[in-house]
């Protein structure tokens, strides 16, 4: 019978430009795991640190940028993890970055800002498509119902 485990966050990255909401998507280097895929940010957690930690660690880690905001994206992420017969819940985030040099970490080739409909044709699982259409509907424009979400 597979476990249920919990030991890995999503962090999504937006900023607000001229209205509209852009996401950062990450290109993993081609000798990578999922080598020349389009990913948000994707971090187990560390002995003692708490999910939000690590999703801010890795955000850090593998961009430089510094978080403006902090939301809770009110959703699980779940993937089966075959080589340790696993069904994997990942809660995710989304954070508002600050404007500045974006410094990208080792595993990652290269970057895009993408709105929404460009963001969800380059993911591959359809549980980032969500993600990115409810983070941008219900949080990323700002307002009453996304101080519900934030964290800070």
């Amino acid at each position: 019978m597979p476990s249920v485990v919990s030991d890995i966050v999503d962090a999504y990255i937006f900023r607000r430009l001229h209205a509209r909401i852009q996401f950062l998507l990450l290109l993993r280097r081609p000798d990578s795991p999922l080598g020349n895929t389009w990913q948000s940010i994707h971090e187990q957690v560390e002995p003692g640190e708490t999910a939000l930690e690590a999703a801010e660690r890795a955000l850090v880690s593998a961009t430089g940028l510094s978080v403006v905001e902090a939301y809770s994206a009110d959703f699980i992420n779940q993937v089966y993890d075959h080589t340790r017969d696993a069904i994997v819940l990942a809660p995710v985030f989304a954070f508002a970055v600050a404007a500045g040099p974006l410094r990208l970490g080792p595993e990652f080739a290269d970057h895009a800002w993408c709105e929404r409909e460009e963001a969800t044709s380059r993911l591959l699982w359809a549980g980032q498509r969500w993600a990115v259409r409810h983070i941008e509907e219900i949080i990323g424009f700002g307002g009453a119902d996304a101080e519900f979400y934030r964290i800070r």
